[in-house]
């Protein structure tokens, strides 16, 4: 498959679409034509020609009785492609207001504990953006020297950060280190406290662990790129005794 072909059925085109645009591109302009150069049958040349029409990239002839076709402007795509973002911003938000509803519906209590593993940059990435839909939008979180958030990118960084801050989550952070104070007051200065870990603690842990909900996440370094989430109320009644002992004992981090 080219990569026209490709960006085309991306738009929402079917095979027997793309196959027929891309001949009236190189200059076919008649359904017969059209079935000559691509094989297809008459009702799937026609039933293309119709979706196509519909979609405003092809037009037909007034005359009555005449099966000529003329292309649209190729900027036409564009529209669509504008289109397809826009239905998927609005799908975006329409899905953030229905997941808080359907976890609020859960009852976590009722459920036995489950552990989840999910492995590779792309399955972590999704696994931490899922925990900006905590109930309670409070997280806590230990984080050692070199966190994944690092070298993740900056990019990554900043759109977690926004999405935190739209959903008005608060966060306490117990760092192995202090971070350079530019990038503590663009990352962490709103929504934040964050306190620095007993020097016992120090180059003694690479994973990240998120507390929230009745949930435990652990996010391992790049290297060995898993994280592991707990759904347990006991695990997360457990960890966050442990996170209380230690932010009672943390100093605070110099901003």
């Amino acid at each position: 498959m080219t990569e026209p072909e490709i960006y085309l059925q991306k738009l929402g085109l079917t095979g027997s679409e793309v196959t027929v645009y891309l001949r009236m591109v190189a200059g076919a302009r008649s359904a017969k034509d059209l079935m000559k150069t691509t094989k297809m049958k008459r009702p799937t040349v026609y039933y293309a020609l119709n979706s196509l029409e519909k979609r405003g990239l092809v037009s037909k002839s007034n005359k009555e009785g005449d099966d000529t076709f003329t292309i649209a402007s190729t900027k036409r795509l564009l529209a669509l492609a504008q289109e397809k973002e826009q239905e998927a911003i609005l799908l975006t938000e329409q899905i953030g207001e229905l997941v808080p509803i359907l976890m609020s519906a859960q009852s976590s209590d009722s459920e036995k504990p489950t552990v989840s593993f999910f492995e590779g940059v792309d399955a972590i990435k999704h696994i931490v953006m899922d925990v900006m839909y905590t109930k309670k939008h409070h997280v806590d979180l230990i984080v050692p020297a070199k966190t994944f958030f690092w070298d993740f990118g900056e990019s990554f960084l900043r759109k977690y950060i926004e999405e935190r801050r739209q959903r008005n989550i608060r966060t306490r952070n117990l760092w192995e280190v202090e971070i350079d104070p530019k990038e503590f007051k663009n990352y962490y200065s709103t929504f934040s406290e964050t306190r620095i870990l007993p020097a016992v603690m120090q180059n003694k842990f690479k994973t990240t662990i998120f507390l929230f909900d009745d949930k435990t996440l652990y996010i391992s370094s790049l290297k060995n790129c898993y994280a592991i989430l707990v759904t347990s109320k006991e695990h997360n009644e457990t960890m966050s005794a442990l996170f209380e002992g230690l932010w009672s004992t943390a100093r605070p981090h110099a901003s």
